[in-house]
Parts: structure tokens; C-alpha cells; sequence
């Protein structure tokens, strides 16, 4: 409810932002679609994620973090803490210890997906592992394997 004037800028308005870019900016926006454009920016992409990977898994390794895999297609570690001294040994104790340093990870049970409670009683298969990301710009990611390492350091 709202006066006839109101309603109709209102709807003005909407209509305008969700109706798409304008002719000008979608023409601005061609080049950016080139070929050898896309290439470039794939490839400096690509090397910037890489760079975040090597960093990331290599500072993790040299904690203790083991790891099944390597990621190819997302930024995403899937770290096995099990080596790792008690208590952050097991994935929910590694996070909580983590907050308390400032740097965020999941723990792998959150990805275990149990339909129907089928294996009541029964502790996660996932346990032991923890999601990292390596989407953040590299400082933070230099700086968070930085606090993972005093955080093992600390217990060892």
C-alpha cells in the first residue's frame, strides 16, 4: 500500500534494474569476450589459483595435514587431520582450535550426508578431514596456513 505515485516509481525503477544492461554497456562489454581475451584471463586466473593451491597444501603439508587428492577444478582442499597431535586430531576439534586463530575451515562431517539417520550411533566417515579454501586473496591464505602451523607447532 502506497500512494499511486510511489507505486509507479517504484515500478519504474525495478523494471530498469532487473531489465538487463543497457546497448552501450553490452556493446562495451564484446571485446572483453574475444577469444585471445578469454585465453589471457583464463590463464592469469588459472595461474593465480594454482599459486593459491601450491601455497596453501604445501604450508599445510609441512603441518602435518595429509591429503588423498589434490583439487583440479574448485578451490577447495580435502585435508586429512588424523596425524595431526590430539586434540585437532579430528575435524570438529581442528576447526574450533582454528576459530580461536581467526581462520576459517569446515569440518568434514558437515559434508557427510546421512539421509534417514541410517547409521545412527555411528561417528562420520568424514571425522578426520577438514575443507580448506584457497578462493582468497593470497595474503590471507599465506596468513591463515601461517596460524594453522603456530596451532600444530603449539600442541607438538
Amino acid at each position: 500500500m502506497a500512494p499511486q505515485q510511489v507505486i509507479e516509481a517504484v515500478s519504474s525503477s525495478g523494471s530498469f534494474l532487473d531489465g538487463g544492461g543497457s546497448k552501450p554497456l553490452q556493446r562495451s562489454a564484446i571485446p572483453l569476450l574475444a577469444p585471445d581475451r578469454v585465453r589471457e584471463e583464463t590463464a592469469a586466473i588459472r595461474a593465480a589459483f594454482l599459486r593459491k593451491r601450491e601455497l596453501l597444501m604445501e604450508g599445510l603439508r609441512r603441518a602435518g595435514v595429509r591429503f588423498d587428492l589434490e583439487p583440479e577444478g574448485t578451490f577447495y582442499c580435502w585435508g586429512d587431520v588424523s596425524g595431526l597431535p590430539a586434540p585437532i586430531n579430528e575435524g570438529m576439534a581442528f576447526f574450533r582450535a582454528a576459530l580461536q586463530r581467526q581462520v576459517i575451515c569446515v569440518p568434514g562431517e558437515f559434508f557427510d550426508v546421512n539421509p534417514g539417520k541410517r547409521r545412527s550411533g555411528r561417528p562420520s566417515r568424514f571425522r578426520q578431514y577438514v575443507r580448506f579454501s584457497f578462493g582468497p586473496e593470497e595474503s590471507a591464505v599465506v596468513e591463515g596456513v601461517s596460524r594453522i602451523q603456530a596451532m600444530v607447532d603449539d600442541l607438538r
